[in-house]
């Protein structure tokens, strides 16, 4: 079963990625069936319940938030260097939402406190345009929920893939 709804301002699609299916991009698939097979019968599982050993083909691709609560903040303790390429810059070691805000966070921030808050998958897919070189394409990303105890995400592990239309 797949919920989908409109996120407000914004082109983009939020799915609550349920059954691996519902992620349109191969490559996320395989992330979500690897985190799906990691839980087992939890609900979700811990970080050292993963091997990046084992996904070799998206670590590129792979952000890790440490998330911690009271207040909620979200520290990028990894950024691969895809995803630094995407940004144009690499934010490891960094809060983010803190200081002024910008679009990425305006845009960011509902999808990383849904999959915190509902503690479920959430697959998001949209129009992205690189305004430095003019080409679009299309952004893929898997917000993925991690935990120690398995009732509090503790972290979120974020793959993000672009598509360049030819």
């Amino acid at each position: 079963m797949t919920g989908e709804r409109d996120t407000p301002g914004a082109r983009t699609s939020v799915r609550e990625a349920v059954e691996w299916g519902a992620v349109g991009h191969p490559l996320l698939s395989g992330l979500y069936a690897y985190w799906d097979a990691k839980r087992g019968d939890r609900l979700m599982p811990a970080r050292a319940d993963l091997d990046p050993l084992e996904i070799p083909q998206v670590l590129s691709h792979l952000i890790l938030l440490d998330v911690t609560h009271d207040p909620l903040r979200f520290r990028v303790r990894l950024y691969g260097t895809e995803v630094a390429d995407l940004r144009g810059r690499d934010l490891t070691g960094r809060y983010l939402y803190e200081g002024a805000p910008t679009s990425l966070g305006e845009t960011t921030r509902p999808w990383n406190l849904a999959t915190v808050e509902t503690r479920r998958p959430h697959y998001v897919t949209g129009p992205y345009e690189d305004i430095s070189d003019k080409r679009i394409g299309t952004f893929h990303r898997l917000g993925l929920p991690l935990s120690v105890r398995g009732e509090r995400v503790d972290m979120l592990m974020i793959g993000l893939v672009r598509e360049w239309e030819a």
